[in-house]
């Protein structure tokens, strides 16, 4: 864990089944639009993938939940941010692994 900490080395892969049950076709599309438009809030999240609010409420819990966004608040407004641009499933041993998005540093 300390070396993972230090950059010495990456984190090993991560089991995948509670990640792939959370990652519904909706999901997937909403990843897409943060990654690709970057919104500045949830509202003009909703705006751009067309989907009610209460139903990119609930998918970006879940991806906050799975380390796969940030909800970063800022003032009144939360911009969800990904954290994640790659996603890697290795099907024979059940795990995943990640990329982060470039810009989930900041």
């Amino acid at each position: 864990m300390r070396a993972v900490a230090r950059g010495d080395r990456q984190p090993g892969a991560l089991p995948a089944a509670p990640l792939l049950a959370a990652l519904s076709r909706e999901a997937l599309d909403l990843l897409g639009v943060i990654l690709r438009d970057r919104p500045t809030s949830v509202s003009e999240l909703v705006a751009l993938s067309g989907r009610a609010q209460p139903n990119v409420s609930r998918s970006l819990q879940s991806l906050a939940g799975h380390g796969l966004v940030r909800l970063v608040r800022q003032g009144r407004e939360i911009r969800p941010q990904a954290m994640v641009s790659v996603l890697r499933v290795d099907l024979a041993t059940g795990t995943y692994e990640v990329t982060p998005a470039p810009d989930a540093a900041a």
